[in-house]
C-alpha cells in the first residue's frame, strides 16, 4: 500500500512539473497513475479575484486608481465560489498556479509581481506580457499537496493605466502563447487527466476590477405604450452596465398600478434584460406609470426610468356610437398608412387643445395642433413628417389629444 501511495504522489508531482514546462510526452507510469485517480466529473468552480483595499475580499470599493499606480493583490480560493457555495474539488492541495491578467478598454503598464505564497516561486521562463496581457506562473517546491481548501493571497502586482480607461480581469487564454492559461494545481483530477483546474474549462468564477466602480448602469425602456383594448401589456427592458461593471439587480415598481393587478417582472440571468407582463381588466383605463431600476456594482449607483402605459376604453363602442361622447379621439384612417393618414376627433364645446405625434420611446415627433378649436367633429391630416418637415421612419407611432377634459392616446403604424 505504501508503494502505491508513493507512486501516486510521485506521479502527481511529475504531472505538475510537466504541466508547467509543457512537455509533449508523459512517462507511462504517470499516465496510468493519473487515470487511476480520475473521477466522473472534473474539478470546477473555485474563485480567483483581485483586491486593492487590503481587506482580502472583492467588493465594489476595489478599483484602479485613475491618477497613478495601484497595488493589486491576487487571491485564489481553492474551496468555494464567489457566492460562497462549495467548489467541486473537496481535496486539499495547491501545487502550482498561473494566471493571465487582461486589460480591457485601454492599455496597462505592468510592475513587478511579488509572490507571497509560502514555498512558491515564480517561473521566469513562463512569464511574459504586452500592453494588455500579463502571464504569471509559479510552482511550489516541494509541491504543497497538503494545503487546506481556502483563500490564499498569491501575490501583489503594481499596475498603472497607460491609455484609455482600462478595467482589469482574468483571461482563460492568451495571445502571448497558446499554452498559457489561468489555472492552478489541485488535489482533484481535471478534464485533461491531470490535477490542473483551468479557468474557462474546469471552472469559471472570476472577478473584474473596474476603472469606475461607482458609475451607474444605463436603462432602455419604452416611454409610452398604448396597447389595444384588453391586450396583454408586455414591456421589454434593457440594462447596460458601465465599462467592465455589472448589474446586481433589475426590478420594477408596480405601486402605480390598479389594486389587484397581476403584473409581474422577471429579470434574465445577469440582469441585462427583463420583461414586464400585465393583463389589464375592463375596469382599468387611464395612464399608469411603472418605474424600472437597475443597480450597479456600487449599491448607490442606480439608474431609474419609467414607462407610461396608456389604457383606452373599448374602441369598438366608441366607433359604433352614433352620438359623439364628451371627448372622442378616433382611430386614424388608413392604418397602417403610407405616406399620409387622417386623424379624426370630436369636441363637445369650444376648447384649447394640443394634438401631438410621439414615437414608441415617448419622444415627440410632431405637434399638429396647439390652439383653440370649435365644438364638433374635426379631421387633421399627417404626412408622416416631423416638425422640421422631414420624413420619419417606418414604425409604430402614438397620437395624443390633450384637452381640459383629459388625454386620449391611440396607436398607428407607418409602413413605408
Amino acid at each position: 500500500m505504501s508503494t502505491i501511495r508513493t507512486v501516486v504522489r510521485r506521479s502527481f508531482n511529475a504531472s505538475v512539473r510537466e504541466r508547467w514546462f509543457h512537455s509533449r510526452s508523459h512517462p507511462r507510469l504517470v499516465i496510468l497513475a493519473l487515470i487511476a485517480l480520475v473521477v466522473s466529473a472534473p474539478a470546477r468552480a473555485q474563485y480567483i479575484y483581485l483586491d486593492t483595499d487590503g481587506d482580502g475580499v472583492s467588493t465594489w470599493t476595489d478599483s484602479l486608481n485613475t491618477g497613478g499606480a495601484t497595488n493589486v493583490d491576487v487571491w485564489l480560493h481553492t474551496g468555494q465560489n464567489d457566492n460562497g457555495t462549495p467548489g467541486f474539488c473537496g481535496a486539499p492541495g495547491l501545487a502550482t498556479y498561473e494566471f493571465i491578467l487582461q486589460a480591457t478598454g485601454g492599455t496597462m503598464s505592468w510592475g513587478a509581481f511579488t509572490n507571497t505564497l509560502g514555498t512558491f516561486s515564480t517561473v521566469p521562463a513562463l512569464m511574459s506580457s504586452n500592453q494588455v496581457e500579463n502571464h504569471i506562473a509559479a510552482w511550489s517546491s516541494p509541491p504543497a499537496t497538503g494545503m487546506a481548501l481556502g483563500a490564499y493571497k498569491l501575490g501583489t502586482i503594481s499596475v498603472t493605466p497607460a491609455s484609455g480607461t482600462p478595467c482589469l480581469g482574468f483571461a482563460s487564454n492568451s495571445t502571448l502563447s497558446p499554452r498559457y492559461s489561468t489555472a492552478f494545481g489541485t488535489g482533484c483530477p481535471g478534464g485533461r487527466f491531470d490535477h490542473t483546474a483551468r479557468y474557462g474549462r474546469e471552472w469559471s468564477s472570476a472577478a473584474i476590477l473596474p476603472f469606475t466602480p461607482s458609475a451607474p448602469p444605463f436603462l432602455t425602456v419604452p416611454g409610452i405604450l398604448v396597447p389595444q383594448y384588453l391586450a396583454p401589456v408586455v414591456v421589454q427592458v434593457q440594462a447596460t452596465p458601465p465599462a467592465c461593471g455589472l448589474i446586481s439587480s433589475l426590478a420594477a415598481d408596480f405601486s402605480n398600478l390598479p389594486p389587484g393587478h397581476d403584473a409581474a417582472f422577471s429579470a434574465e440571468p445577469g440582469n441585462l434584460s427583463g420583461t414586464l407582463t400585465w393583463h389589464p381588466t375592463p375596469a382599468d383605463h387611464g395612464e399608469f406609470r411603472v418605474t424600472f431600476t437597475a443597480i450597479g456594482r456600487n449599491p448607490g449607483a442606480q439608474a431609474s426610468k419609467s414607462s407610461v402605459i396608456h389604457l383606452v376604453t373599448n374602441p369598438v363602442a366608441v366607433e359604433e356610437s352614433s352620438v359623439d361622447p364628451v371627448l372622442a379621439l378616433r382611430q386614424n384612417r388608413p392604418n397602417p398608412f403610407n405616406p399620409a393618414t387622417t386623424i379624426a376627433f370630436s369636441l363637445p364645446q369650444r376648447m384649447s387643445l394640443t394634438l401631438s405625434i410621439y414615437d414608441i420611446s415617448g419622444r415627440r415627433v410632431a405637434q399638429l395642433i396647439n390652439g383653440v378649436m370649435q365644438a364638433g367633429p374635426h379631421e387633421v391630416p399627417w404626412a408622416g413628417t416631423n416638425d422640421k418637415g422631414q420624413a420619419v421612419a417606418s414604425g409604430v407611432y402614438c397620437y395624443q389629444l390633450k384637452t381640459p377634459y383629459g388625454v386620449e392616446t391611440r396607436r398607428m403604424v407607418l409602413a413605408r
